[in-house]
């Protein structure tokens, strides 16, 4: 990551590891990873990856994707999450995937969850009282 998202003014940029799967018996081959971040109403990152990867039969590679976060927004977010109990978050994208005949084809993904800053607290050892 380049930049720190508590002191930088204008965009900071980071790596996101995605973690591909592919179940099939042959090997797809990747012609790239479209994305958003929402965490409550903001929307915090997107990026695209275009470089061609091939995922071997029943295998997972690990795609890098570069991302942008807007360090205003971003605060925004954390703000969000630091005064709520709980807070939604939302990730979704698209991976396409080189068909034969037809081209390139869209396999959307998307996860959906919520964001309690208390527990991700407790689970770091910090308690209150």
């Amino acid at each position: 990551m380049t930049g720190n998202p508590f002191v930088s003014r204008g965009p900071v940029d980071a790596i996101l590891h995605l973690a591909v799967s592919n179940p099939n018996s042959y090997a797809l081959t990747v012609a790239g990873v479209v994305y958003s971040a929402t965490v409550g109403t903001r929307r915090v990152a997107d990026g695209e990856r275009t470089e061609e990867m091939r995922i071997e039969p029943s295998g997972e590679t690990v795609v890098t994707v570069p991302v942008r976060l807007q360090t205003d927004v971003l605060a925004d977010a954390l703000r969000e999450v630091l005064e709520a109990r709980a807070i939604p978050y939302e990730f979704n994208g698209s991976v396409g995937v080189v068909a034969p005949v037809v081209g390139v084809v869209r396999i959307p993904f998307s996860k959906t969850g919520t964001i309690d800053p208390m527990d991700i607290l407790r689970r770091k050892g910090i308690r209150f009282n």
